[in-house]
């Protein structure tokens, strides 16, 4: 069979879909067996990803004219059996039987302002037209298959749940030299507790905020922020000046990749507040990396930290804080935690998802 695998994706520089194609491609091209894969890039510097592949890079910048009129051509032209597109949409017209893969439904949620307001509209359109056009759907979680139901009204015999992974880079790190290299790198406190991800509203980081300033003359730690600018993150800076807290954060901006293991492991504690996830993929980044892991009790985020993080209220900021006190100031609270949440990020893996994914484009196509 022939499989093709959409990865213009990659083209976003960041955030939780590039690295899930990051990371699922390698994981498809070795879990392929006798079918024959396909990964399609718009642009040449992505290419190795998939060595034992067919690579192929279709130029253009236009993500309309990409997905809906590039891509199909040449899926048509390849005779490709079935396509995966990783980014919630399907193209209308093409010959192969089409698969999509769906991260969250936020789009659908006012309250959440999720995203500007063009690509929110895009989305409450397409994702349920491509939700009835699509031959398979991968949702990344339980509670995503059950937004894309809510959401689209679609058969839920369409849909397949396949969890995702943290990459193999995080893990524990006992190596000093390592270790400083990044702490110097990024003029890192001793003492620090850590949120990554960006700085848009439904990450509630603003509550974040709110909690450590509650709790800032009980504990030595800084708050380190990662992330690059997000959608309305004004409101993030605005409070740090409010509330006083320019001297006690540290805002990196964007982290370099393969600096990330090393961070989890310098942390402290790892705090992930967050409104509303379709997975939640940094809180088995941290727990992989032994990394403590407080985390909200919505959506997604229990089934992904199972009972190996402390899960918080995200719109308590008062349990936050005492979260933050609790694991920080109880050693035996912490080993814990690191214990527990290595042993939940065995329970994912990139060459699982990738099995799943195949198996039942197998047994549809």
């Amino acid at each position: 069979m022939n499989i093709a695998f959409s990865a213009r994706g990659l083209s976003i520089p960041s955030g939780g879909v590039h690295q899930f194609i990051k990371s699922l491609i390698p994981a498809l091209d070795s879990q392929k067996g006798d079918d024959k894969l396909f990964v399609f890039y718009n642009n040449k510097k992505f290419l190795g990803l998939a060595p034992d592949a067919n690579e192929i890079v279709i130029e253009g910048n236009n993500k309309i004219i990409w997905d809906f009129i590039l891509l199909p051509k040449k899926l048509r032209k390849l005779k490709i059996d079935a396509a995966i597109f990783p980014k919630n949409i399907v193209p209308f017209f093409t010959a192969a039987k089409r698969y999509a893969v769906m991260h969250d439904m936020a789009y659908f949620d006012y309250k959440l302002n999720a995203y500007p307001m063009l690509d929110t509209i895009y989305m409450k359109i397409m994702i349920p037209l491509s939700a009835k056009r699509a031959d398979g759907i991968f949702a990344v979680s339980e509670h995503t298959k059950k937004d894309i139901l809510h959401y689209t009204n679609c058969d839920d015999k369409k849909i397949t749940v396949t969890h995702e992974a943290a990459d193999k880079i995080y893990k524990p790190i006992k190596n000093d030299t390592v270790l400083n290299h990044v702490k110097k790198k990024y003029d890192l406190p001793d003492k620090f507790i850590m949120y990554v991800g960006s700085l848009s509203p439904r990450k509630n980081v603003v509550g974040l905020l709110k909690a450590f300033s509650r709790i800032r003359t009980r504990i030595p730690h800084n708050l380190v922020l990662t992330g690059s600018k997000s959608w309305k993150d004004t409101k993030v800076y605005e409070t740090i000046k409010e509330l006083n807290l320019t001297n006690r954060i540290n805002q990196l901006g964007y982290v370099e990749h393969e600096d990330m293991p090393a961070m989890y492991n310098l942390a402290n504690c790892y705090l992930y507040p967050s409104l509303y996830e379709g997975f939640g993929l940094p809180v088995l980044e941290a727990m992989q990396s032994g990394c403590p892991v407080i985390a909200s009790n919505t959506t997604s985020i229990p089934e992904v930290a199972g009972n190996a993080a402390l899960l918080v209220n995200p719109l308590d900021v008062n349990q936050i804080a005492e979260a933050i006190c609790t694991v920080v100031n109880d050693p035996e609270k912490q080993n814990q935690l690191i214990k527990a949440g290595l042993e939940q990020a065995k329970k994912f893996s990139w060459e699982k998802c990738a099995e799943i994914i195949l198996q039942t484009i197998r047994l549809k196509t």
